[in-house]
């Protein structure tokens, strides 16, 4: 009784609360994997990989299936998979390492880098028309420069590119006036390719990956990490078929232009790696790739009243779903990530950042409860329900805790 007092008296005089910190602990390993291999009874996915870690230092993982579907070896962590726009984060932090070192400004018109921006032309109805605005960095680290994707955008899909002399399609807008997902950040990589006088290739190897010891993670794989590359599929044109492998697991030839919107290729033990590192806010290790400062400017909102509602876009089936449920019209985007300004009922948080790549990867990491979290499947179409709601599934777990 006198015990119960006395905490009673502290809790008056010094004020009692739940916790002063936010962070998720995550249940026994043996729970995880219990819990998913049930959600796995119902899948047609032939492998996956989970993995979450918070700042606590803990880490949790899940694997299911072969890597090489047919095979024998059961897929891993370290297991090599295509990243696809899981790319643009690492490209997005390259580009701000540059800001951070003064070689270039979030706001200047990048057509001194790159003269051929100010002339690609706006496609609006049918119609080519001169840009008037100049792109600037933060443009394409947004998707508010105006380039689409021909799979997302149905006036990209019908344009006739015959005797089309740019690299790359005609814009849809002019610079800050929309959103729209596409290939910004292949333009970011050949700005910081200009920028820095080296390859996308070196400078990502020297600047992120080998600080972060990211020791699988390439635009090409070396010959003898091949055998790790899993097997990848698809669902037909329709993108409602019976899962089937992609022919050529094993990419046929190296590539010599190095994309920085969907070239990379990277184990999930790797990318919790980078992922680890923007939880902390820049540094992993004592390896400091970005200061703090730049990754709190990452996870605001670029921009402003823009809206990413995609309900009504064209999407090519094969390649993807749609975005339901993967933006809404509440969503935003930073430098490097879009923003969950609303959050999950099982728990992740407002503010929290996240993306993927088309071949069903995803990750998100949420500040508030000092999570990180990566999901690696691999087929097309992308937010196939397959693996989002595997993903569902293993963050209710981890947040059920």
């Amino acid at each position: 009784m006198k015990l119960s007092l006395i905490l009673c008296f502290l809790c008056v005089v010094l004020g009692c609360k739940k916790s002063e910190n936010n962070v998720v602990s995550f249940p026994v390993q043996e729970k995880i994997t219990t819990e998913m291999d049930a959600v796995m009874k119902s899948s047609d996915l032939p492998a996956i990989v989970a993995m979450a870690s918070n700042k606590k230092g803990e880490e949790v993982s899940y694997s299911y299936g072969k890597a090489i579907w047919g095979a024998n070896d059961a897929v891993t962590p370290q297991h090599i998979f295509q990243l696809q726009s899981m790319t643009k984060l690492i490209t997005s932090i390259a580009a701000l390492q540059l800001v951070e070192r003064g070689e270039i400004a979030l706001d200047d018109d990048l057509s001194a880098v790159l003269p051929i921006l100010k002339t690609i032309p706006i496609l609006h109805k049918g119609k080519l028309t001169s840009p008037k605005n100049a792109i600037t960095l933060r443009h394409l680290l947004t998707h508010t420069s105006g380039f689409g994707y021909t799979f997302t955008d149905l006036e990209l899909s019908q344009f006739p590119y015959t005797n089309w002399n740019y690299p790359d399609g005609p814009r849809r807008f002019e610079s800050g006036t929309q959103f729209l997902y596409g290939t910004s950040l292949a333009w970011v990589g050949k700005v910081i390719e200009k920028v820095s006088n080296t390859s996308l290739d070196i400078y990502v190897k020297e600047h992120i990956t080998k600080p972060l010891n990211m020791q699988r993670t390439f635009f090409n794989v070396p010959d003898s990490l091949q055998q790790f590359i899993v097997t990848r599929g698809f669902r037909g044109a329709d993108g409602k078929q019976s899962l089937r492998a992609i022919k050529d697991r094993v990419p046929r030839r190296k590539v010599t232009s190095y994309s920085g919107d969907d070239g990379l290729w990277s184990s999930p033990s790797d990318y919790m790696q980078l992922l680890k590192c923007m939880l902390n806010y820049g540094t992993l290790n004592g390896v400091k790739i970005l200061e703090k400062g730049t990754v709190e400017e990452m996870k605001n909102n670029q921009i402003g009243d823009i809206s990413m509602d995609a309900s009504g876009n064209y999407f090519n089936p094969a390649y993807c779903c749609n975005l339901e449920n993967f933006t809404t019209e509440s969503t935003k985007w930073g430098l490097a990530w879009a923003i969950d300004t609303e959050g999950k009922a099982y728990g992740r948080k407002p503010g929290t950042v996240y993306w993927g790549g088309m071949m069903n990867t995803y990750f998100y990491i949420d500040y508030t409860s000092e999570v990180a979290v990566c999901v690696f499947s691999q087929h097309i179409p992308f937010n196939h329900k397959a693996t989002t709601t595997f993903l569902d599934s293993f963050s209710q777990v981890l947040y059920a805790n």
